[in-house]
């Protein structure tokens, strides 16, 4: 990781673009070397000044963050008695986030990461993307998605473990886009403590809903069961000057129904080795499996 001064790191999710000008400037390549990417030199929808603020007292970690938040009706926030403060400014497509200082070191940069789910749903706005973040994991096989989405302790770990022979997105966050043949799934670098992933977007061919077993399975899937499933794992489309509201959960689930009408989405039962692939590809697509 370079010590040079880099005062700016921009991010690109899959089209919608987020600029960070960092304080202090040694931030910008924390950020870099975190997410394993380097800095876009796309156009910004959205510039964000990124500040650490000193504090001596201990962190007190929230659950979640929308819960603990606050606006003021013209744009401020405030998450948890200041974890995080800011101001977010639509009309000029800036905003102001100050995270406490130790939310840039270690695995607390996991939490520094939730404030950017919300900047990047407020960059969305700005950009009119419609694609959305969900906690999964995810890879490529043979040029075709596949996204595994389960609870905690589900198995979206054990799957991503055992897809090293392929392309590997992630193993928490992704993104899904509707296009107008289909949707399209999209890795995003969040998570920067896992390494084993490389960025890639492919066509979705299915969804897999985990749960661990004695053995591999694919099971169908009643529509319903599969929208809640995945509506519970869509991260909520609230933007930095926003909170939930009563549109909030019609909108993730809405957009679980729309995948679940256009992708396929089956059941997977798993072991923790990657037999599993073998049940996918006979489905899916051709046997890759090595």
């Amino acid at each position: 990781m370079s010590d040079t001064p880099n005062p700016a790191y921009t991010l690109d999710l899959a089209g919608t673009v987020l600029r960070f000008i960092c304080d202090p400037a040694r931030l910008a390549p924390v950020l870099a070397w975190w997410f394993d990417r380097p800095s876009s030199s796309a156009r910004p929808h959205l510039t964000v000044s990124l500040e650490l603020e000193p504090h001596a007292d201990r962190l007190d970690i929230p659950n979640t963050l929308l819960k603990t938040k606050t606006v003021d009706g013209t744009g401020g926030f405030v998450i948890h008695d200041g974890l995080f403060s800011g101001r977010m400014n639509r009309a000029d497509g800036t905003a102001a986030i100050r995270a406490k200082a130790a939310l840039a070191q270690g695995q607390l940069k996991r939490v520094l990461e939730q404030i950017m789910y919300q900047a990047y749903y407020s960059a969305r706005a700005l950009a009119g993307e419609t694609a959305f973040l969900i906690h999964s994991s995810a890879a490529i096989v043979d040029g075709r998605g596949y996204l595994f989405v389960g609870p905690s302790e589900a198995g979206k770990t054990t799957a991503i473990q055992n897809s090293a022979q392929y392309h590997v997105l992630g193993d928490e966050m992704n993104l899904v886009r509707a296009e107008d043949d289909g949707f399209v799934l999209e890795g995003t670098p969040f998570n920067g403590s896992f390494r084993e992933k490389s960025p890639g977007r492919a066509p979705l061919a299915a969804v897999l809903l985990l749960s661990q077993a004695p053995h591999h399975r694919l099971l169908a899937v009643d529509p319903g069961e599969a929208t809640a499933a995945l509506a519970a794992e869509v991260v909520p489309m609230v933007g930095l000057d926003e909170l939930p509201d009563a549109a909030t959960v019609p909108n993730m689930v809405d957009a679980a129904a729309a995948l679940v009408e256009t992708v396929p989405v089956r059941k997977l039962e798993l072991l923790p080795d990657a037999g599993f692939w073998q049940e996918i590809t006979r489905e899916f697509g051709p046997d890759t499996h090595a």
